[in-house]
């Protein structure tokens, strides 16, 4: 199954390379730039993005619960409702969770669009 989601990532990011990209969480921009390559290792993408001041920056995002592609962009969802399947129950004790530190991916989704400017 891990096989799978990998091989499914990676197709689907085979035509971003080498584009401008925009990483976008809750229609608020952080992370802009060129993606020169993407790993997986554990639990982690990791893009390498060559940014506009010139240099290569590093970019890890954890795994998606659920990945949707379109035209111009790849949608991560880090949504609870999609851990959970839409079961009400799962839903409530998720949410209840209490962590130390939130992650800026908790609940949310990270948009992966190309830069068309």
């Amino acid at each position: 199954m891990i096989i799978k989601i990998i091989e499914n990532i990676e197709s689907g990011l085979k035509s971003f390379f080498l584009n401008d990209v925009i990483f976008y969480i809750n229609d608020k921009v952080i992370k802009k730039g060129k993606i020169i390559n993407a790993s997986i290792k554990d639990f982690f993408i990791i893009f390498k993005i060559e940014v506009q001041k010139g240099g290569i920056k590093t970019f890890e995002v954890p795994y998606p619960f659920n990945i949707n592609y379109k035209n111009n962009e790849i949608v991560f969802d880090y949504k609870i409702n999609s851990l959970v399947d839409g079961d009400a129950f799962k839903f409530c004790k998720a949410k209840n969770f209490k962590t130390k530190k939130m992650s800026k991916f908790y609940d949310c989704e990270l948009i992966i669009r190309k830069n068309n400017e």
